[in-house]
């Protein structure tokens, strides 16, 4: 069944009072608030009661800690609660179910989006080795089962069901379906077809413990280009802050960076248009080029210090989005890599949205959360399914009456 997911939203302009609309909602792994905000934006119907996040960024070397995400106070800012500062590795399911006065089956929806890194195809350890962090997969069926909630949302890229080490997601699938009696509902979809500026593939599953979930439908939507998405906003220099919207700013950069971002031709432009141009010397090229760049085959990393399309989706963007050398990320026009409100447009945030936390923190959060206007679209279809269950419900209900 193909809809247009805008379907859903003229749907539910008008919702039914007949049953109880706030349904509870805890995020495991909630980030900046991307999932979350989903269902936060339907609060005629949603509650979020409860989120936890480590704030783990990149890890340490040595004695050093690594790098912290700092996206707690961001989902506090958006969504209106702290977030619990834990490892869901070791927290114990039970004592959070208590933390949260919940009683077993009384949740409505568990989101639970655990890390992707130790999945992608980006990165190349993942072919022979196996990141601790996958194990995080597995260790949701611990709090589905503690928690039974009525839904289970999950998201995370596509190698989870593809790629070397998707056993882990096949013991959580199996321990669903044929140990806890959900029935769960997995597909890749190319989020740009759901009305997301920017190509993302990525795996999105539903699991129902109550009732048998309907596809999410495949969006036809005309896709939306940088163009639509970020071309209103005032221009801006590198290093600049706008005096009006303090997420519309931009890192500044070297000179000799500025030089490479100035040389890169407009809207759509990369380094090896630079490589190619027969009016730049040698010397030009040795200057405004890295030495990596000399030694790649024609073609390899085409996106690397590469400037969008005004009129095509953006690239996929990551959690190294907020360095200009990192992949496709360049304004189209403007020299200087896209602000952090551009890319949280691209990614699928409200334009109001805050974040918090140094700079480059605010690019991590956007690059690893899950695009709002995505998950929007997850919990309408999630009301649409729970509210057609109701009727029935109430209808099977009526008839028996008259039995």
């Amino acid at each position: 069944m193909e809809i247009n997911p805008c379907y859903y939203f003229s749907f539910l302009s008008k919702p039914c009072r007949t049953y109880p609309m706030h349904w509870t909602v805890v995020d495991l792994f909630s980030g900046c608030g991307g999932m979350s905000h989903g269902f936060y934006s339907h609060k005629d119907h949603f509650k979020i009661i409860g989120a936890v996040d480590l704030q783990k960024g990149k890890p340490g070397k040595g004695k050093s800690p690594g790098s912290s995400t700092q996206c707690n106070p961001t989902y506090a800012r958006n969504i209106g609660i702290e977030p619990k500062n834990a490892d869901l590795s070791i927290l114990s399911p039970s004592a959070y179910r208590q933390e949260l006065n919940l009683r077993r089956g009384e949740l409505n929806v568990l989101i639970s989006c655990a890390p992707c890194t130790g999945f992608s195809q980006k990165n190349s350890k993942n072919h022979v080795e196996d990141d601790p962090r996958n194990q995080l997969v597995v260790r949701t069926g611990d709090f589905v089962e503690e928690f039974l909630p009525e839904f289970l949302v999950m998201e995370n890229v596509k190698e989870i069901l593809q790629g070397k080490q998707k056993h882990h997601f096949n013991v959580l699938l199996n321990r669903l379906e044929n140990e806890l009696g959900y029935k769960v509902w997995y597909e890749v979809h190319d989020l740009a077809e759901l009305g997301l500026p920017q190509r993302r593939i990525r795996f999105l599953l539903i699991a129902w413990r109550d009732g048998t979930v309907k596809p999410l439908p495949k969006g036809k939507l005309p896709p939306v280009t940088v163009r639509e998405t970020i071309a209103h906003l005032p221009h801006l220099l590198a290093g600049e802050q706008d005096p009006f919207d303090p997420m519309h700013i931009a890192p500044g950069n070297t000179s000799k960076v500025l030089d490479r971002i100035r040389a890169t031709p407009k809207n759509g432009g990369s380094w090896s248009d630079i490589m190619n141009d027969p009016k730049l010397t040698a010397e030009d090229k040795e200057y405004l080029l890295i030495p990596a760049m000399f030694r790649a085959r024609p073609g390899s990393f085409p996106d690397v210090y590469g400037r969008l399309w005004w009129d095509r989706p953006a690239i996929t963007i990551t959690r190294e989005c907020g360095h200009t050398g990192n992949g496709r990320y360049l304004h189209p026009e403007q020299d200087r890599l896209l602000s952090v409100r551009e890319m949280s447009l691209l990614q699928g945030f409200p334009e109001n949205y805050v974040f918090e936390g140094k700079l480059s923190a605010k690019y991590n959060q956007i690059g690893d959360s899950v695009p709002p206007l995505i998950s929007k679209q997850i919990a309408a279809h999630i009301i649409s399914m729970k509210l057609e269950s109701l009727s029935k419900d109430k209808t099977e209900e009526d008839l028996s009456a008259y039995a």
